[in-house]
């Protein structure tokens, strides 16, 4: 990896929520929660107005698809399970899923951003990294182009972080949602990255989280102040090893160019944790600089 690397993570902003949201205009602003299957299909009354389903109204035993960031400040997240959702949200409103939908605008943002460059990995339905390292332009400048172009093909928000490397633009990414765009770079390490959970670091699951709070470690900066026999002792040579270079923001991947998709979502549930390296399957205006503490 060389300084002059300018990769950029771009995630679109609650994505399967965002795309329902200008079907029904009346829902805008609320809480509303995806994944509620056909049962959830809005109503058409005799005056033409629309009776939503409610989340108290749900029973069995589906995940939450994604919510908009109202039931998000709730506490209703993607894959959570729709009954505990209902428990933390009674009154959000349920909408059910349009996979062909969801599959449209993302072949929209993604030809919207291909005119810019052709080297973009796809990592799913809703997010793609870039290298930018040879587009022309102030970073800035390039990366504001880029969400102003997704935002006209498809009327949707984007964030994007661009960074040195995979590791913090993705991390980044989340930084600054819904409509961000991050800039960081190694300088930004200590006052942007280390004080997020380490479980925030892509490749760090919950049972690596688990582990990492019972020996005391529970942001990226403790962990990336921590002996390396210490980790060793609990994950082995080559996990520990990965976890000291993530937390010092060094990952080396380059940008694999690919034309399909590699999943429609992240609400995948594994027996064991990811590696972001050995799996190759990873999770707004800001100042560059921690001026504020």
């Amino acid at each position: 990896m060389t300084s002059s690397r300018r990769i950029a993570h771009l995630d679109m902003d609650a994505y399967y929520a965002s795309v329902e949201l200008p079907r029904y205009p009346e829902l805008r602003g609320q809480a509303v929660v995806i994944g509620g299957g056909r049962q959830a299909t809005p109503e058409t009354l005799a005056d033409g107005t629309r009776r939503f389903a409610r989340l108290r109204q749900y029973a069995g035993r589906r995940v939450v698809t994604t919510s908009t960031y109202e039931a998000r400040a709730l506490v209703v997240h993607s894959a959570m399970g729709m009954m505990k959702a209902a428990q933390l949200a009674p009154d959000a409103y349920r909408l059910p899923t349009d996979f062909d939908s969801y599959r449209h605008y993302s072949r929209l943002f993604k030809t919207a951003v291909r005119a810019f460059t052709d080297q973009i990995e796809d990592r799913g339905i809703d997010e793609i990294y870039i290298d930018l390292s040879d587009v022309a332009g102030d970073t800035r400048d390039v990366a504001g182009a880029i969400k102003e172009a997704v935002q006209a093909a498809t009327g949707l928000t984007c964030s994007i972080c661009v960074a040195p490397n995979k590791l913090l633009a993705k991390t980044g990414s989340e930084l600054d949602k819904p409509d961000g765009l991050t800039l960081l770079t190694q300088g930004d390490l200590e006052c942007r990255i280390w004080p997020l959970p380490a479980k925030k670091v892509n490749g760090i699951g919950p049972l690596a989280s688990e582990k990492l709070a019972a020996i005391g470690i529970t942001t990226v900066g403790e962990l990336a102040q921590t002996d390396i026999g210490l980790l060793q002792d609990t994950f082995g040579r080559n996990y520990s090893g990965w976890l000291t270079r993530v937390s010092h923001g060094v990952d080396d991947r380059p940008v694999v160019v690919s034309s399909e998709p590699k999943s429609m979502s992240r609400e995948t549930t594994f027996e064991r944790d990811l590696h972001a390296r050995q799996d190759r399957r990873p999770s707004q205006n800001i100042s560059r600089h921690c001026a504020n503490g």
